[in-house]
């Protein structure tokens, strides 16, 4: 019998937040050192294992921006297949419980804008998916 080595593909979930604040959207730019250097996300991070996607996105916001959220609603996951990796992006709209944001070295600069401004930014692929996501929540938003 000969065996084949079939390569795993690496599924990665990463929750992060839709930060709203004064009518605003928080967005991130992403490191140099990192992948996908200077494109903007929304901010959040790698889920450990035995966590929730909440208890993740708590962490990883508060380990990244020094701040204390709320989640308000989850929005659709977006997947994105890069072949040896599988990013899951689980989005959650969020506002701030506190308000002194830390710039740490993940980001090189954050920056705050009205959602219709969201596009002005060169944004990773998996984020743009957010973006429609969160155009159509605040579409049927009360």
């Amino acid at each position: 019998m000969i065996e084949t080595l079939v390569p795993v593909k690496l599924v990665v979930r990463v929750p992060c937040a839709v930060i709203e604040h004064n009518g605003k959207i928080l967005a991130g730019q992403r490191s140099a050192a990192l992948s996908f250097p200077l494109k903007w996300e929304f901010p959040g991070g790698k889920q450990e294992e035995n966590e929730t996607d909440e208890q993740t996105l708590a962490r990883e916001i508060q380990e990244e921006l020094g701040v204390e959220i709320r989640v308000i609603q989850p929005l659709p996951v977006t997947v994105k297949d890069q072949g040896w990796r599988e990013i899951i992006l689980v989005p959650f709209v969020c506002e701030l419980v506190t308000t002194d944001i830390l710039l740490t070295p993940e980001h090189e600069q954050i920056m705050w804008l009205y959602p219709d401004d969201l596009p002005s930014l060169d944004w990773t692929e998996g984020d743009l998916g957010i973006i429609q996501s969160y155009y159509q929540y605040l579409a049927v938003k009360p």
